[in-house]
């Protein structure tokens, strides 16, 4: 029996390249917004003993939010300076989808302080390692998944995710070296 089911990356390449470049955009700020929280996650767990979970996870909600709306605030603020006129509603709607990848990062930690909080499983501290850890296997399965539609030497796409990752774990390194 022959697969009519297309997989996921012919339906990709199939769209216009517009729109994969949408997407392209809104990987990147998840991206982006997962090694900023990175560096948010390692100075709440190093001082998780200052902190509540509601308060952690303000923290977080906050951080995501911040970087959000500065992205939409700057999209808004460089269009005027190169257009001379306001953002239009497809431009902007196009910077809200785009800049919605900023928000996805959020979501684990989140889940997991407030199953910290809630079950006393583990302790906050416990569940914001877990949260950093996560988020840097993100960050290696975004480089491997894109790697492998590159290279086909599978040392190579492991080599490159490493490098890759290991911008996220040098930011955490640099956070837990010179503190808060």
């Amino acid at each position: 029996m022959v697969n009519t089911k297309r997989n996921r990356q012919d339906q990709f390449e199939d769209l216009p390249l517009a729109a994969r470049e949408v997407i392209a955009e809104n990987m990147k700020e998840r991206i982006y917004s997962t090694i900023t929280l990175l560096a948010v996650l390692a100075t709440m767990w190093q001082n998780a003993d200052h902190h509540s979970p509601l308060g952690t996870i303000a923290g977080i909600v906050g951080a995501v939010a911040a970087v959000w709306l500065a992205t939409l605030i700057s999209a808004r603020m460089s269009y005027r300076a190169v257009h001379g006129k306001a953002i239009d509603r497809r431009d902007y709607v196009r910077t809200f989808f785009t800049s919605s990848g900023l928000l996805a990062p959020a979501l684990p930690p989140i889940f997991f302080v407030t199953i910290s909080w809630l079950t006393g499983w583990f302790d906050l501290k416990a569940a914001l390692m877990v949260s950093m850890i996560l988020s840097l296997l993100s960050l290696f399965a975004f480089s491997f998944g894109a790697s492998r539609k590159i290279y086909d030497n599978v040392g190579r796409q492991l080599l490159i995710s490493s490098l890759e990752l290991s911008v996220g774990a040098g930011i955490i390194l640099l956070k837990l070296a010179v503190g808060e």
